[in-house]
């Protein structure tokens, strides 16, 4: 008996793992220090003044009705701080699985039918 070859293709799956970067934005909070003017008013007694007394018993002593309150504002610098959000990536390499048909031919002995004319 004769055989013939008959080829055919079969895929295989081939698999690796392959790592991706996924990042994500996370936030802190970080603290600026900035100055601020800081004004407080403080009201204070201005009177017209003269000398009361006499010889060494002199004194500088203030006139009765003239006395005012007058306003006086005081400045000073305060150092403050301010907290604001600031983002920064935060990146994890994640396992994927790529895969891939691989062809590959299989070939396999077939045997041929011979037919011969019988007599009657």
């Amino acid at each position: 008996p004769t055989t013939r070859q008959e080829c055919s293709t079969v895929y295989d799956k081939k698999c690796q793992t392959v790592y991706k970067s996924v990042c994500v934005e996370q936030y802190k909070t970080e603290y600026e220090p900035y100055t601020e003017t800081e004004c407080s008013t403080e009201y204070k007694d201005d009177c017209e003044y003269q000398w009361e007394g006499y010889g060494n018993d002199k004194v500088w002593a203030p006139i009765a009705g003239t006395c005012k309150k007058n306003p006086y504002e005081t400045c000073k610098d305060v150092a403050k701080t301010k907290e604001r959000q600031v983002a920064y990536p935060v990146c994890n390499d994640v396992p994927e699985q790529k895969c891939v048909d691989v062809p590959r031919e299989v070939c396999v002995a077939v045997p041929d039918q011979i037919c011969t004319n019988q007599p009657l």
